[in-house]
């Protein structure tokens, strides 16, 4: 929120021409000086935080902002647009939904705007989002005081909700696919008996200067998309995105090593099914992997049979037009393959005998593979069958996932995996009480897309090709199998309904996922195209019990993966999805065979350790204490504060013209391991700049000059050589001795005025007191009292800007509430005892998915310790294994995520780091502590400032108990010792 900070308005009552009323006025803009500038301190700020927790920083800082610029839709508008664009990148399965969702309600509070359009790419993610919203409708009404937001589900049938959504007063949200608006013949540009006077539906939301919201963004990435974003009139859209390939003005990234850092998705483990020394399939013998087009000249990858010195085993080769197989594979069977023609539309190799290789000529199930997908299925239930066991207690029910790419495996009339399901599935269920008294064919449901009015499937949702009809038939076929997958998402999560597997087509991976999926069992008859990363997405999200709360449980949130490929070879591909995609990948999924901790049950069963657990699990009530008095003169002091600012409201009017720049960029000569270039730039305004100086090796001439023009010509590579020296660029470009090389700049705008306009007008007050009070759980007389301290020049600041002002009163009122109540809490010692299964805490065997792992020591509770950060492993190695070894070290373990202590809910629950019973100075008096592990042993340099009041609040429950505990880090050798 803090790009628009210094920007407010309160339009409301102002309405432009047939009743709009807008975001802004239509020939206002953002100075783009002002929003560089909080760009700037937004990067900055994130980066910051990242690493001072000892991640990359990862946010790149633009030396100007990226603006999207260009024509709109041909024969629908003439005008060219020019808008910002900034993007946020979050993981699969980490709320981006709900993000953008609590994004579009601060713009609204904070800045007055109002009116959003989301832009979907598909239908799948149209109805998760429209699902999403009403999900989360009641929640956003608590969190923000009751606001008015409508979504309007934009529908050609009835254009006149567009005319509705630009002239409401209140905030609104229209949600479209991109196909509604991206060709001149939609709906949307036509005119209409239903719409009043001489305006088309989109000049409407045109007048309104939207918001775009554009999810999945890397799908608007062509000049047609871009051209129909474009004609909506934007004054600015944020990108969301897993994936995003052009990362415009990137503030902010929960990146997937983020992700699962701080557990935010589910861990991944991958048992893979492959099988070996099966060269029997003669429909498996010539298979097309991929075509190619090497420098205008298609080739085809294949795998095929090849015999070398009489052994026939499966090989990679690569061909091209003319060429013949047998001298490649030494193969009879191929003995009269040539290759005629190589098809990359069709996806298809054709031989001069007319003999046709298809890319997807293993549709069918082979032998080999009916093989494969009877022991995946099988361990697919098996591991439901594990999960449910362990989880039913927890009040969570599993879900399993198969991804099929041909129906008729599952609906047709031999359906193969439907009858190996439903057998394998009766003939296991007799070891397990929860599914041993039901039939197979009622745990498990197909979604599938279906045309209306024909008995078949869909196997594709290309619509490539298509015409207008069979378009029309293909997208309400896949509408209609959303909704019904859509309309049980929360149904499935409940015992009652009985089914627990899913079966769906492995093209419809976006736009539906269910959090309580455990297992995903890929039976793909062809290798799949669809990236691994979607795949797995639909499991990502962290289990819901049967009362819909979050479970946060490393031992519950395990996504298992049943790949008919090889573990090591499911990992090399995700991994380098990750990369692919400029991410530093995530630990890699946890082979689903690796051993499990196990519990050294001499420690487990010792006297020492269960009177450890007594003095742990002794409850302790807690006290708030409010010094009210003292409350409102630290709320006063620090709403008083130079720091804290209240923002007036602006508006920003700036106005400019074009101009476009030249570049020269000539080598001069090399020497040392530097170059000498001479850089000139000139535009069409008079400018005339001339540089020549040493550059070294790994120079940015774009990030140290903060052209944007410059971008991507940082020094790769200098070559030395005394006739013929060059210098590479990293974006491709080459210089050679003396020849100049030129390139334009892209437009940039020069700014001629500028100016800050204050508002004239004193604004409505709501009842701040009243929201305050439900916000902070204070009194209307503490909250007056504090209003009336604030100084007066910053009192009359609530005329100018309400909302601004209000969001600044209670987020600064709440935290000192929190440290006045951190700093006086009491504890006190009850007779009651935490009653806790500690088998369940502490089983006989520990499974740690994608969780760093150590080697335990003698007097470790487990043979190997999970540790989350390099301090904690640190501090394990080098401090408490090295005491160990010493024998001071009666025994030592991490506690369980489920183990709290309980906190006010303002502050939230604390689970300790690591317990330790340790011999004393003297060698024999045994000591029960508690150690938290950070970073920074000074309390306030801590990431989030709840970080020291949970310690602070943990410090006087531990007390209470006669528990020794502290805060270390790695490098306090006698970490035993009171501070």
């Amino acid at each position: 929120m803090g790009l628009f900070k210094g920007f407010s308005q309160d339009i409301a009552g102002f309405q432009l021409e047939n009743d709009v009323i807008p975001n802004i006025q239509d020939f206002y803009d953002f100075d783009e000086e002002w929003l560089y500038s909080n760009y700037h301190e937004v990067v900055t700020t994130n980066n910051k935080q990242k690493e001072s927790i000892g991640f990359q920083a990862g946010l790149p800082m633009n030396p100007s902002l990226d603006y999207d610029n260009g024509f709109m839709l041909a024969g629908v508008d003439d005008r060219s647009v020019r808008y910002p664009i900034f993007t946020v990148e979050m993981e699969t399965g980490t709320g981006k939904t709900y993000t953008y969702f609590r994004t579009i309600h601060e713009l609204n509070q904070q800045y007055g705007f109002r009116k959003f359009i989301i832009v979907v790419p598909s239908i799948a993610i149209y109805e998760g989002t429209l699902k999403a919203f009403k999900q989360t409708k009641e929640h956003f009404k608590t969190l923000y005081g009751n606001p008015n937001v409508h979504l309007t589900e934009y529908d050609g049938r009835q254009i006149s909700r567009v005319r509705s959504f630009a002239t409401s007063s209140f905030t609104e949200i229209m949600l479209l696919t991109i196909d509604s608006f991206n060709k001149n013949s939609n709906i949307i540009f036509k005119p209409s008996e239903k719409l009043q006077g001489e305006w088309l539906p989109f000049q409407y939301i045109q007048a309104t200067r939207p918001i775009l919201i554009l999810d999945e963004s890397q799908n608007y990435r062509s000049d047609l998309s871009r051209e129909a974003l474009r004609t909506l009139n934007p004054l600015f859209a944020l990108n969301y995105s897993a994936t995003p390939i052009d990362k415009y003005n990137l503030i902010y990234r929960l990146s997937p090593v983020d992700a699962f850092r701080h557990g935010l998705v589910k861990k991944i483990r991958v048992l893979g099914v492959t099988q070996q020394h099966n060269l029997n399939d003669d429909e498996s013998s010539l298979l097309i992997e991929s075509i190619e087009n090497e420098k205008g000249l298609p080739t085809a990858n294949l795998q095929a049979h090849v015999i070398v010195n009489g052994i026939k085993s499966s090989a990679a080769i690569k061909i091209k037009k003319g060429d013949a197989l047998f001298p490649k594979t030494h193969n009879p069977e191929f003995s009269e393959l040539i290759v005629e023609e190589i098809n990359a539309i069709n996806n298809q190799v054709i031989f001069t005998n007319q003999f046709v290789l298809h890319g997807n000529s293993s549709d069918t199930i082979t032998l080999s593979k009916k093989e494969i997908f009877r022991v995946q299925i099988e361990e697919t239930i098996k591991y439901h069958f594990e999960m449910q066991k362990a989880l039913k207690a927890k009040g969570i029910k599993v879900l399993s996932l198969f991804f099929i790419d041909k129906v008729a495996n599952y609906k047709g009339d031999d359906p193969f995996i439907k009858k190996t399901f439903e057998a394998t599935f009766n003939k296991l269920k007799a070891t397990n009480e929860h599914f041993k008294d039901l039939d197979a064919a009622y745990v498990h449901k197909g979604y599938f897309a279906q045309k209306k009015g024909d008995s078949g499937f869909l196997d594709i949702l290309d619509l490539t090709g298509a015409s207008s009809a069979e378009k029309k038939k293909l997208q309400e076929a896949e509408q209609e199998a959303f909704h019904l997958i859509m309309q049980d998402k929360e149904k499935l999560l409940s015992f009652s309904e009985k089914t627990a597997f899913i079966f769906a087509h492995s093209a419809l991976r976006e736009g539906w996922d269910n959090p309580n999926v455990f297992c995903i069992c890929t039976l793909n008859t062809t290798k799949s195209e669809h990236r691994k990363r979607q795949e797995i997405g639909r499991g990502l999200r962290l289990a819901r019990n049967t009362n819909g709360e979050q479970i946060k449980d490393d031992s519950v949130n395990v996504l298992t993966v049943i790949a008919n490929e090889s573990y090591e070879s499911y990992v090399t591909s995700l991994q380098s999805e990750y990369l692919e995609s400029g991410d530093v990948p995530p630990p890699s999924p946890t082979s689903a065979k690796r051993d499990k901790a196990k519990r050294n049950d001499q420690i487990y069963k010792s006297a020492e350790f269960r009177s450890f657990w007594n003095n742990l699990a002794r409850q302790t009530e807690y006290t708030i204490n409010i010094d009210t008095p003292q409350l409102i003169d630290q709320c006063a002091a620090r709403l008083n504060s130079a720091n804290v600012v209240f923002p007036s409201p602006q508006i920003v009017i700036s106005r400019g013209e074009f101009v476009i720049c030249d570049y020269s960029l000539t080598l001069l000569e090399t020497k040392l391991g530097y170059a000498k270039l001479k850089l000139n730039i000139t535009d069409i305004k008079g400018r005339n700049d001339l540089i020549e100086q040493w550059y070294a090796f790994g120079y940015d001439l774009g990030r140290k000059s903060k052209d944007k023009n410059l971008l991507g010509y940082k020094i790769v590579q200098i070559v030395e050589h005394p006739n013929d020296p060059m210098v590479y660029f990293g974006n491709g470009a080459i210089l050679y001795k003396g020849q100049p090389y030129l390139f334009s700049g892209n437009p940039d705008v020069l700014q001629h005025q500028r100016s800050l306009q204050q508002a004239q007008e004193a604004y409505p007050v709501f009842n701040l007191i009243e929201r305050a009070s439900k916000s902070t759980g204070l009194t209307r007389p503490t909250l007056i009292s504090i209003f009336k301290a604030i100084r007066p020049s910053k009192q009359e600041k609530i005329f100018e800007n309400p909302e601004g002002f209000s969001s600044v009163f209670i987020k600064e009122i709440r935290e000192q509430l929190a440290n006045h109540i951190s700093e006086k809490i009491e504890y006190t010692l009850t007779n009651r005892i935490e009653q806790f299964d500690l088998n369940a805490l502490f089983p006989s065997e520990k499974d740690f998915p994608q969780r760093e792992l150590i080697p335990g020591s003698s007097n470790s509770l487990y043979d190997q310790i999970q540790t989350d950060s390099d301090v904690e492993r640190n501090f394990i190695q080098q401090r408490v294994q090295v005491d160990d070894n010493d024998g001071n070290i009666v025994c030592y373990f991490k506690f369980p995520a489920t183990f709290k202590i309980r906190i006010p809910k303002l502050i939230g629950n604390y689970n300790p780091d690591w317990g330790i019973i340790r011999y004393g100075n003297d060698g024999k008096t045994q000591v029960q502590l508690v150690r938290e592990t950070k970073g920074s042993m000074n309390a306030n340099l801590l990431q989030f400032p709840n970080e020291k009041r949970k310690i602070d609040c943990a410090t006087k429950h531990f007390k209470a108990i006669e528990i020794k505990y502290r805060q270390v880090n790695d490098k306090i050798p006698n970490y035993w010792l009171d501070e």
